[in-house]
């Protein structure tokens, strides 16, 4: 019988508690739910898999559920730890040798031998992080039972020598999808796939909860980057996906070439050592159709993934890629999938697929993972002591990364020594060449950072400590100096961060501060680009704007350790004796927090302007933007938590300074949505919240019925809610929406029916063009931006495009491309959409739009400007860019279209560049002072 939500609330508080003694068989899911794993139209949500694992604990002493926090709408994120009841009496001596093991430090090799010897290998098998993908939450609930129940020899083993952690990533998502799914009761009327979902399924951030381990902005992503890399340090994470690629069942490691350079190599065979493992699994059951290396697009370049960020912690991350769907399904016949070869042994017939055999698939990878972990708990745990141990000492001598910039260097070299390289016999190289190894490869002025620097007395330090609080929370070790220190040829000051190298996640330090060269990856040469997994460049550190500086030498320091989350120090307000209710405070613009503070004062009823003569504030230096707040008791208290808890640079004055201000009212924000959810409006609404912005989600329903301007200040139209102009779709990483199929408004419950519907040419468009006419500002942003100047006809051409047989055509990748890479841009600080940042300023650029102003009315922000534009990743001829505006202002009307051609607010990662976003925001209700 099904259990009761009753029973579920009442067991949910024995969750910490050690499990009962099995006196009692294991119940199967279907003994308690109500239905069999992988049973045609039945998702189970979050709440069945909480019950059945309730049940199960409650009669066997093999498990034992531990809470590791909360979830965004306030759930409970359980995580089920089986083992032997012997090893579970000792969970905490296990857990506490993995932690040793993984962060290495103070452990000599034949301690760690030992340590290796007496502990339990540490296994992660995950499901649910995309919640639409129904079979990896199904397979966790049978893999669980599988393990807790099973009596054979296989399963003994794995019990007495592993400690299995089997972790729900996305337990709102899970419920969400799985009541959408269920919501009717007749099963024939459930649908066949799931692609009529009518919001993200992560709160915030829908499938992009997969891109964010490496700021873990999310609270699901912190607590289990908590456990991965800080408490537990699993040797081995299996991340369950759905589906595999067309033609076959699934995918399985070994992945293709980029290889990350920053990891410890044995990271890599480790990884090729498990997918074979799995391989051999599948084949030894005849399960054919798993498909590996250029099977699929997967690489393991990019650290923002759940099983990629392992990788630059010394762990072996498997991604599993599986078909499933709550109906079956067909694996389609593509010829070229039924060769035998060495990424794919066992072609899949084509044919009808259930979900019942992938859950099959999905037992029999727990179980070959698990054995191999069991066959090889010693060499695991010893591994990841060794892979710590060469990070730390990697970090505590001279070392090299070796990129493609230094092999680019490396023949500039040897075409300066007369062209081509000189061979001797078939020995490859000549003995001339051999001393540029030493002199280009090891350069000493190239060797690798020592450790990070990171001063408190910069830009922005708020927005960098959230830059410092996600090393923290991945697990990162840093410091403060307590005394003035010299370093890198400077004093700095007491206070000072240290982000050493010397440590076991040295490879994810360097990936997080340095950029990350890209290889030139084309199909041939002169062809085509082969497209990155993700992002070709992402280095956090410049699209966050910290400042910092590389000590490539050893130094002396006295510090103390820091973790958990960095708060800015609280800041003294200058000249802070001053008194009297003429008088005031000036709120420095640098910060991203300013808006913040500015959002608390107005929603306090407080009014608040913004100079446009330049002011110095605090001793920052004079700069355009200061905010005015003018003395009062209830803006007092506001101002003082602000520079206290926000740590940002305030300023007492005796009388408002003179020059031209701007008053700034409380503006009224909408940003639109459309059915199915868009990942951009999901980070924008996760941005705003931070902020303490009010604003209000609007659909093409509500735009098309007009008098915006009535209702709103602002209309942010973010990336992906109109088409790229340029492509016609949005140009590169897909960040719109994934389930898009629109239901009949009859079958829906009605809190959604309103979100129905797209923005059409024939009514959205003249509704947000009257909206500008009025007096309105729209912020486009990203391909929206390129699609609306086209539709309103705004004076602005596209440098990107070229004459193609008497027509403008987009130039051709193998002319120009960027996908997904870190540039660097000028800042017109003049402009009040510019107001704050630096001069330059890192943007995200992924085939983003950019403009030319064709009217001399309009405004450039931000622009490409001259030198080196690639700061981090893969751009192909950057220089088309050159003299292009990123971001401009043009008049319409009374009002004006603010364009935004980089995603600015991609992923919550370009917090360097937010300000445009602010701004654009806060100076939409602003009107010169006294009109």
């Amino acid at each position: 019988m099904k259990l009761t939500r009753a029973l579920l609330l009442a067991t949910c508080l024995t969750l910490a508690t050690p499990a009962l003694a099995q006196e009692k068989p294991v119940p199967t899911p279907e003994h308690v739910l109500g239905h069999r794993m992988g049973e045609d139209r039945y998702v189970p949500s979050y709440d069945d898999m909480m019950a059945y694992w309730q049940a199960v604990a409650a009669v066997s002493d093999r498990v034992k559920l531990v809470d590791i926090g909360p979830s965004t709408e306030g759930r409970r994120q359980v995580m089920a730890v089986v083992s032997s009841p012997e090893n579970l009496a000792k969970l905490d001596a296990y857990r506490e040798t993995s932690r040793a093991l993984g962060a290495a430090q103070g452990i000599d090799a034949a301690k760690a031998r030992v340590m290796a010897a007496t502990g339990k290998a540490m296994v992660w098998i995950d499901g649910g992080l995309h919640a639409s993908e129904v079979e990896a939450q199904t397979a966790l609930i049978a893999q669980v039972h599988d393990l807790v129940s099973a009596d054979d020899p296989e399963a003994k083993k794995i019990r007495d020598n592993v400690v299995t952690l089997f972790v729900p990533d996305n337990p709102d998502g899970q419920q969400f999808v799985a009541d959408w799914y269920m919501r009717f009761k007749d099963p024939m009327k459930r649908e066949p796939d799931l692609k009529s979902l009518p919001r993200l399924y992560h709160p915030y951030v829908g499938h992009d909860n997969n891109r964010d381990f490496f700021l873990a902005t999310q609270v699901e992503t912190q607590n289990m980057v908590r456990v991965l890399y800080r408490d537990w340090r699993p040797q081995i994470v299996m991340n369950q996906h759905q589906t595999g690629p067309a033609g076959t069942v699934l995918f399985l490691p070994p992945f293709r070439d980029p290889f990350n350079y920053h990891y410890e190599p044995l990271v890599i065979s480790s990884l090729d050592e498990v997918g074979a493992t799995l391989q051999s699994r599948l084949l030894s059951e005849n399960k054919g159709g798993a498909t590996t290396r250029s099977g699929a697009h997967y690489d393991t370049w990019y650290n923002g993934n759940l099983r990629t960020s392992t990788y630059f912690h010394n762990a072996v991350g498997i991604l599993v890629e599986i078909i499933g769907s709550p109906v079956p399904e067909t694996i389609p016949f593509v010829p070229e999938r039924q060769v035998p070869g060495n990424d794919q042994a066992l072609p899949a017939k084509p044919g009808p697929w259930s979900m019942a055999q992938s859950v099959s698939y999905s037992l029999s990878l727990a179980r070959g993972l698990l054995t191999y972990a069991a066959n090889n708990r010693e060499k695991l745990l010893f591994d990841r002591w060794q892979m710590g141990a060469n990070a730390i000492a990697k970090g505590s001598t001279d070392s090299w990364t070796i990129s493609k910039d230094r092999i680019e260097a490396a023949h500039t070299a040897l075409a300066e020594r007369g062209g081509k390289p000189r061979p001797v016999r078939t020995r490859g190289w000549s003995e001339i060449d051999a001393d540029l190894y030493e002199k280009v490869l090891h350069d000493p002025a190239q060797r690798d950072a020592r450790a990070y620097i990171v001063p408190v007395d910069q830009h922005d330090f708020p927005t960098t400590a959230k830059f410092l609080t996600s090393l923290s929370r991945l697990g990162v070790e840093m410091s403060r100096a307590e005394a003035p220190f010299t370093a890198a040829g400077k004093t700095w000051p007491a206070g000072t961060y240290i982000v050493p190298a010397a440590q076991a996640y040295r490879a994810h330090v360097l990936d997080m501060f340095e950029p990350q060269h890209y290889p030139n990856n084309f199909a041939y040469p002169g062809g085509p680009p082969i497209p990155p997994a993700d992002a070709s460049g992402y280095t956090p550190a410049f699209q966050a704007g910290v400042e910092f500086t590389r000590a490539l030498d050893p130094f002396t320091v006295r510090t103390r350790p820091v973790s958990g989350d960095i708060a800015p120090d609280a800041q003294p307000i200058a000249d802070a004796g001053v008194e009297g209710t003429s008088g005031g405070w000036l709120v420095s613009h640098d910060q991203n927090d300013a808006f913040r503070l500015v959002n608390r004062l107005q929603a306090a009823g407080i009014a608040v302007s913004a100079y446009k003569t330049p002011l110095a504030v605090a001793g920052r230096p004079a700069e355009p933007g200061a905010w005015f707040v003018p003395a009062s008791a209830k803006a007092r208290g506001i101002v003082e938590d602000g520079a206290k808890s926000l740590g940002l640079a305030v300023q007492a004055v005796a009388a408002a300074p003179a020059g031209e201000r701007l008053a700034v009212k409380k503006p009224r924000v909408a940003v639109i949505d459309l059915y199915g959810g868009l990942h951009p409006t999901g980070w924008l609404r996760w941005i705003l919240d931070g902020q303490e912005l009010p604003y209000s989600i609007v659909y093409p329903q509500e735009l098309d019925k007009g008098g915006l301007a009535k209702k709103f200040d602002i209309v942010v139209v973010p990336d992906a809610a109109i088409p790229n102009a340029r492509s016609g779709v949005d140009g590169g990483m897909f960040r719109g929406r994934f389930d898009s199929r629109q239901p009949d408004p009859r079958d829906m419950p009605a809190k959604y029916r309103a979100s129905l519907g797209d923005i059409s040419g024939e009514k959205t468009i003249p509704a947000l063009k009257a909206f500008a006419q009025e007096g309105g500002t729209i912020l486009a942003m990203g391909s929206s931006s390129s699609g609306l100047a086209s539709v309103l006809n705004l004076p602005v051409s596209d440098p990107l495009l070229v004459e193609k047989d008497g027509k403008k055509a987009p130039l051709p990748n193998t002319q120009f491309y960027v996908p997904g890479a870190v540039l660097t841009a000028d800042a017109n600080t003049a402009d009040p959409i510019a107001w704050g940042l630096n001069p330059k300023v890192d943007v995200f650029y992924d085939s983003s739009p950019v403009f030319r102003p064709t009217a001399p009315d309009v405004s450039v922000a931000v622009s490409f400007g001259e030198g080196k534009l690639l700061h981090s990743g893969w751009a192909w001829h950057p220089e088309y860019l050159k003299d292009a505006a990123a971001v401009l202002t043009v008049p319409q009307g009374k009002g004006k279209v603010v364009l935004v051609g980089p995603e600015i607010a991609l992923r919550a990662q370009t917090q360097g560049a937010f300000k445009i976003l602010f701004n654009a925001i806060a100076l939409s209700a602003a009107r010169p002072e006294g009109k």
